[in-house]
């Protein structure tokens, strides 16, 4: 185990104590300050992939990329865009080049997106520079430390309430 690291107590916390509470409005202002950094890093992104792009319609073309191809619909309900907004982002990408629609083999109707070649070539090359500055950022930690975080954002994501709860 790395000398820095503390052990973690797997003990269920109590939700009530002061530490316990602390903590939480701790991790929660982290969040918030990695989020705002997020973001301006998907604006820098957005202007490396082409200078007519922002962050939304990055955001749009990061999940084709991922995911794709994809139906509108599809792509709408992921980012929780309504149609319209959707509409006007895919419009940017598909003018721009950097998208293509093909029919969807199982709905005649239906269009599926992908990345062109053109996207697919700007796509890779800004992931490079995304993954060479994250693999800088963290080149100080260890890999524990680094699957750590991983496990917990990934449990965190996985246990987000229903927005409709509250």
């Amino acid at each position: 185990m790395d000398p820095v690291r503390q052990t973690a107590d797997t003990t269920p916390p109590d939700p009530g104590t002061s530490d316990h509470d602390a903590q939480v409005e701790r991790l929660a202002q982290q969040l918030s300050l990695l989020l705002r950094r997020a973001r301006r890093m998907m604006r820098e992104a957005a202007g490396r992939i082409h200078p007519e792009i922002d962050a939304g319609v990055y955001a749009v073309l990061l999940v084709i990329a991922q995911s794709g191809p994809l139906r509108m619909v599809e792509l709408a309900e992921e980012l929780g865009l309504d149609k319209s907004t959707m509409s006007r982002q895919v419009w940017a990408l598909l003018r721009l080049g950097l998208v293509e629609r093909r029919p969807d083999p199982a709905d005649g109707r239906a269009f599926l997106l992908e990345l062109s070649p053109a996207g697919r070539e700007r796509f890779a090359e800004v992931s490079e520079c995304r993954r060479r500055s994250w693999r800088e950022k963290l080149a100080h930690w260890s890999t524990a430390e680094i699957a750590d975080l991983a496990d917990g954002l990934e449990r965190l994501g996985a246990e987000q309430p229903d927005p409709d709860s509250r």
